[in-house]
């Protein structure tokens, strides 16, 4: 929550520093505006040989420039409805903080996301703290969750 999911062929992304490095940078993007980092969680998906195909053609094929698609759920924060300027600044810092990890590698890809209820995330079985909020203020502290509100023991 942010949950990222990047599907990519075998042979892209086979240097785990490179994996790094791209969740660090995709994590930072949410750090920056004030979520706790373990909020961020970043899969990558090799999809073998014959299981991945662009425009009918398979994405493994000799001569065929690797595809990467990204996708990435929101949880704790939402942009207000339709197009505007909080979204598509988003969007290219997200375009900025992928080029150097994925374009200039040379790599076609498409990135997309969405905005799911914050009331269906708990994490160790505890829902998120209200936006800004000083127990949201502390995990961020502290990086991990802990009690707060309605899960703390008299």
């Amino acid at each position: 929550m942010p949950d990222w999911r990047i599907y990519h062929p075998a042979g892209t992304f086979t240097d785990p520093g490179h994996k790094e490095e791209l969740s660090e940078a995709i994590t930072s993007i949410y750090t920056r505006a004030g979520l706790p980092a373990f909020y961020v969680v970043v899969l990558f998906i090799e999809m073998p040989a014959g299981t991945m195909y662009r425009a009918g053609v398979s994405c493994s094929v000799n001569g065929v420039k690797p595809f990467v698609r990204l996708t990435f759920s929101h949880i704790a924060r939402h942009f207000p409805p339709g197009e505007s300027p909080e979204r598509t600044r988003f969007m290219n810092t997200v375009h900025e903080t992928l080029k150097p990890h994925i374009a200039d590698k040379g790599y076609n890809w498409e990135v997309n996301g969405e905005e799911l209820e914050r009331e269906f995330v708990h994490i160790n079985g505890f829902r998120i703290p209200p936006t800004s909020s000083e127990d949201e203020k502390r995990w961020f502290r502290d990086n991990e969750p802990s009690p707060w509100g309605p899960y703390l023991t008299n």
